[in-house]
This record gives structure tokens, sequence and C-alpha cells, in this order.
């Protein structure tokens, strides 16, 4: 009995492996372990950056988020502890510290970073601290100025959208981020009631377009 229930374990175990050979994450979430995005402001001036990296105790795995403000001041810090399961990063538990407000211990189940299946869109609702949020992740096809270098890319398009009412007014918030091999997180999009900014980009990239499957085809043979 106690060998059955050690072999089931380690074909577990192997499973979890071809998984995630078979989805690559570490080729998609923060692929240099540390990775800062720049926030312009209205005038396109710096005004935070956010770096991200893991850490790993007491047999849990963690991504660390740190956004830090003029002169290197550090404003909040959000810890997911997260596990791989099938074709998602999902957070079971997070810290939430702000310098102003304190800290904040959650246990929302939020998918981190999804993999479309089997090239078809991955659709998921989840409730991040009391907000409840649609979400799709879909390949695209896109145009990308990395370092005034042109690169047409595939790459994965992950949505979140969140509508509200305040009062008798609906507001919608459409989170939009592009997520491309070897570079992770590129770019994301803010849509507040229909006024569309960056919120975050890598600091490499210029700008990004998307394509049809056809263009972009049409570019990769030239």
């Amino acid at each position: 009995m106690k060998k059955s229930f050690f072999l089931l374990g380690a074909i577990m175990l192997l499973v979890m492996s071809v998984q995630a050979q078979k989805y690559n994450f570490e080729d998609y979430i923060y692929p240099f372990g540390c990775r800062t995005y720049a926030s312009p402001d209205s005038k396109g001036n710096l005004s935070s950056v956010t770096q991200y990296s893991f850490e790993s105790h007491d047999y849990n795995n963690y991504l660390v988020k740190e956004v830090y403000i003029g002169y290197g001041i550090m404003s909040t810090k959000a810890t997911y502890r997260y596990r791989i399961e099938g074709n998602a990063v999902i957070s079971d538990v997070q810290l939430w510290q702000c310098a102003l407000t304190g800290n904040t211990r959650c246990q929302d189940r939020l998918i981190l970073f999804a993999f479309p299946v089997n090239n078809k869109p991955f659709k998921w609702t989840e409730t991040d601290r009391g907000d409840k949020y649609q979400c799709t992740s879909e390949y695209v096809y896109i145009n990308a100025s990395i370092d005034h270098n042109s690169l047409f890319l595939k790459s994965i398009k992950i949505t979140r959208d969140n509508s509200y009412i305040v009062g008798k007014k609906k507001h919608r918030i459409i989170e939009t981020s592009y997520w491309v091999s070897n570079y992770g997180r590129i770019i994301t999009y803010l849509d507040w009631d229909g006024t569309k900014r960056v919120s975050s980009k890598l600091d490499v990239l210029d700008y990004i377009q998307e394509i049809s499957e056809v263009e972009y085809n049409k570019q990769i043979k030239k």
C-alpha cells in the first residue's frame, strides 16, 4: 500500500513537470528573475518603478512585487504565494504592504498568468479584494519596437475586466497586458471608463501594435 502511494506521488510529480515543460512558464513569467517596469505620468515622465523577484522558503514559492517612487523609496509591496497548476500560475495567499495603510493579508484565488488552451482563449472569473473580474488569456500577434528594432511576435494577451457601480453611475476598468516569450510582460494598458493609458511597460519597449495572423506570417517569411 505504501509503495503504491509513493508511486502515485511520483507519477503526479512527473505529470506536473511535463505540464510545466509543455507550457514553458519560465520563458514568460519574468524570465530574468527580476524585471523593472516604468509607469509614465500624463507628461511622459517617470512616476514609479515596479520590480519583480522570486523567493522560496518553508517549501513555498513567492512572487514579490515592489513599487518604488522618487529617490528609490518603496511605496508598496505585494507578496504572492503561488503554484503552477495545469496551464496557470495560481496564487492562493497574498500579503499587501503599504507605507500609508499598513499590511493586509488576503486569501483570494488569483491567476497571475495563464496560457491559452489548445490555441483557444482560456477564460476564468476571479475576485481580488472584493472586486470581481472576468478574465481571458488568448494568443495574438503584434508588431513591437524593442530597442528601436521592429519585431513581429506571437504574444499572449491577458485581459481583466471589472464593472462596478458607484451611486447610480456604472464604471468599467479593463486591464490588458501583453506577454512575450523570453521578454515576459512587455506592456500593460489600463482603460478606465473609455480613457486608455499605459500603466506599465518594459523600459526598452517603444510601442506595440496588434496585427493579423496573415500579416504576421507575411512579415516573418520576408
